[in-house]
């Protein structure tokens, strides 16, 4: 994985630096107006149909799922990867 020049003056930064711009950015996301930006009853909608269509790939077996002490096990060494 290679990391922009500006990702990694950020990540160069003390902990508590990273954690106050960290919290600057997630602000920023929350401020102004978004066009493309869900209301909150649009969001929950959105959120149920994805569930609702995840629920049917395994139930269809059509999803792969894995074991959850398998995934808190790679959770917990870090290894964890995204899998679609």
């Amino acid at each position: 994985m290679t990391a922009s020049p500006l990702a990694r003056k950020v990540l160069a930064l003390p902990y508590r630096e990273r954690e106050r711009l960290l919290v600057e950015l997630l602000d920023s996301l929350h401020d102004g107006d978004r066009g493309d930006a869900l209301d909150g009853e649009a969001w929950e909608g959105s959120w149920a149909a994805e569930l609702d269509a995840r629920l049917d790939g395994v139930e269809a077996g059509t999803v792969a799922t894995l074991p959850a002490d398998q995934v808190l096990a790679e959770m917990g060494a870090g290894v964890l990867t995204a899998r679609r």
